[in-house]
């Protein structure tokens, strides 16, 4: 017995180096066909067919060659190795395909000689390979270890014996050659365990290696510090949207408006906590959860700002709605719960449409959205158009400031302020009334906006100063001394020796101080500073009206009030449109109060209705502007409505007024 197994084995080892080559071959391929292949689940059946065609085809160039180029009795290959890791890698499905090929093979170079017992065989093999899959199959090909290989390997041998066995009960092949197989089967044992091993250990460190570079891309797409996705992953899932998707989407992004006093309250690190806790707590409200109807899916567009798309909604949709203030009251309302610091948070929201043309560039979108939002001043934005045509726009308007600058001849129109009693104009407000250069009128907050942006609101100022000065000059030639007032910034009486220009220049003009009226909104805290205290103070003893403009709709109108000695007070327009309102009359009384205590006349702002203007003089307020008179006007208009309305007497001075007859 013993003396036979002994010669077989010598007889076959002759063939072993071929074996060897062939199994290096193997090695190989599979090796190079891992590398080049698309990444996949990490466990085997995610790519069955895959490893069933590599077994199959390897299997089936082995077997041409063999059988082709080897001039040998016996013609040595692997087949029964490929068929079983053609099972253990692919399954079902791999195995079947590893079968087909190589089996075809068989029968195509080597004919049909025993036939049903290499068919017995092959088909044993390849189930022994299935087995071994199911055993395998939903383990991660990273965890393979050595046990995995041990444990394959004894199956690959137990199905071995099997099929001998198998054959010799149905004698499908003489006694002494299927010993003889036998035989050089055990011997191919030691072959068998290297191949299985080292194919293992190919795909566990191909499988290691993908998830490697998978944690590296997924960090490269995460922010370290909140753990949520970042620009990167944000621009690619834009792409992917907008390729599957032809709907309208939205970007609603967030910036924290206070920062500095967030940071000062909460250290530099604050946000790292919070712009998780705002995704988190984004659709808890009402507003919210209309948003869930729209799949929001949360980035990091910077360490400052999140951007959430909302899939398949519309920028008209959400300023209809009102959803982004609305989501912004909810949000800031319950980060409020969460820490006694966020009592004074201020959120920022930009909102946008994803397509805003024909070409949609989500990288200068993410781009043109996070400058847009940093020099906004808006609570609540809705961008409108693409942020090109938005930054050609406020490039345009820079250039008309620069040339108004240049100039000093911004387009001014005024507001005539009467006195409700007689309807005499006694005054009036400098206004911007501005075009683009597509003769598309330009709000004036959307100017001041850029000429802040670009620091320019200083210079801004001053030339509609110098404008309202020389339409002073205009009004006294004209005969008609008409109070005028100009609308100027805290930002510009911190200016040193900007009260001390004003007088030189007024002089420069033979203007009197008296006739001009400089109005400092009350919503822009004026500092208290020893710079603001002088001007006001040089500007208020020559004579300079000083007026509080929009009182009540800042956070110290009292405080403001009490602090410099005002003129003149005006009440917001938004406050005479609810006068009819019990609770508003009081604090309009209450706003007359205040401007009597402080010697100061209070001046309604936005009268539209006569309703409104009897109801101003019942309560004791002489003077108002707005509609109900006159639009803001040019100021040779003004001149000439000075004129019809008898305000002014024979020697240019402002007439008592008079009751009207009635």
């Amino acid at each position: 017995m013993w003396e036979f197994v002994l010669s077989a084995w010598k007889a076959e080892l002759v063939n072993y180096p071929i074996l060897l080559m062939q199994s290096a071959a193997l090695l190989g391929i599979f090796s190079l066909v891992l590398m080049l292949s698309k990444p996949s689940d990490a466990v085997l059946h995610s790519r069955a067919s895959f490893h069933g065609w590599t077994m199959g085809l390897t299997g089936f160039v082995l077997i041409a060659m063999a059988f082709q180029l080897l001039d040998l009795p016996s013609k040595p290959y692997i087949g029964s190795d490929l068929l079983f890791m053609a099972g253990l890698l692919g399954g079902w499905r791999g195995g079947a395909i590893g079968w087909t090929l190589i089996v075809g093979a068989r029968l195509l170079f080597g004919g049909t000689h025993q036939a049903p017992a290499f068919l017995l065989d092959m088909s044993l093999l390849v189930l022994g390979g299935i087995v071994m899959h199911h055993r395998l199959g939903r383990k991660p090909i990273a965890s393979f270890g050595w046990r995995d290989i041990r444990n394959a390997w004894l199956v690959r041998v137990l199905f071995s014996v099997l099929s001998s066995g198998l054959i010799q009960l149905l004698e499908l092949v003489p006694t002494m050659i299927n010993a003889r197989v036998f035989a050089l089967r055990i011997l191919g044992c030691a072959l068998s365990l290297v191949i299985i091993g080292c194919m293992l250990v190919l795909l566990r460190r191909d499988a290691r290696e993908r998830e490697s570079r998978a944690r590296e891309l997924a960090m490269s797409r995460t922010n370290l510090l909140t753990g949520l996705p970042n620009r990167r992953a944000l621009g690619e899932f834009l792409d992917r949207l907008l390729a599957v998707d032809s709907r309208q989407h939205v970007l609603m992004t967030f910036q924290v408006a206070n920062l500095k006093d967030m940071v000062r309250a909460l250290g530099h690190d604050w946000t790292d906590h919070f712009w998780g806790q705002l995704s988190s707590n984004l659709t808890r409200g009402q507003a919210g959860q209309n948003l869930e109807a729209f799949n929001p899916r949360s980035f990091q567009l910077s360490d400052l700002s999140l951007t959430v798309v909302l899939q398949g909604a519309s920028l008209e949709w959400m300023e209809q709605e009102q959803m982004a203030p609305r989501v912004q009251a909810e949000v800031v309302a319950t980060l409020r719960t969460t820490h006694i610091a966020y009592m004074q948070l201020q959120l920022r929201i930009g909102i946008s449409n994803v397509r805003m043309g024909s070409h949609v560039d989500v990288s200068a979108i993410l781009r043109d959205l996070s400058l847009a939002l940093q020099s906004n001043e808006q609570m609540v934005r809705y961008f409108h158009s693409s942020f090109a045509e938005q930054s050609d726009r406020d490039e345009d308007v820079r250039r008309l400031l620069i040339d108004w600058i240049r100039t000093a001849n911004p387009p001014m129109q005024y507001q005539p302020k009467f006195h409700l009693m007689t309807r005499h104009v006694c005054g009036a407000e400098a206004l911007l009334r501005a075009h683009s250069m597509k003769n598309q009128p330009l709000p004036p907050p959307y100017v001041i906006e850029i000429a802040t942006r670009h620091q320019l609101l200083s210079q801004f100022e001053w030339c509609t100063l110098e404008v309202v000065a020389r339409d002073i000059k205009r009004c006294l030639a004209a005969g008609y001394p008409i109070p005028l007032a100009v609308n100027i910034s805290a930002t510009t009486l911190t200016l040193p020796r900007f009260g001390d220009r004003v007088l030189a220049f007024l002089d420069l003009l033979s203007v009197p101080p008296r006739l001009l009226s400089i109005e400092i909104t009350e919503s822009g805290h004026v500092p208290d500073v020893e710079t603001v205290r002088t001007n006001i103070i040089v500007l208020q003893r020559a004579g300079v009206g000083l007026s509080l403009d929009d009182f009540g709709t800042g956070y110290s109108a009292l405080t403001t009030l009490a602090t410099i000695p005002f003129s003149e007070v005006k009440i917001d327009h938004s406050m005479i449109s609810r006068i009819d309102q019990p609770r508003m009359r009081e604090a309009v009384s209450l706003a007359l109060e205040s401007a009597t205590r402080y010697n100061a006349t209070l001046v309604a702002e936005g009268v539209e209705t006569e309703a409104q203007s009897a109801l101003l003089l019942e309560m004791g307020v002489l003077f108002g502007q707005g509609y109900l008179f006159s639009r803001a006007v040019p100021m040779d208009e003004l001149i000439q409505m000075a004129r019809r309305k008898g305000a002014f007497c024979a020697d240019g001075t402002l007439r008592s007024p008079r009751p009207m007859q009635v």
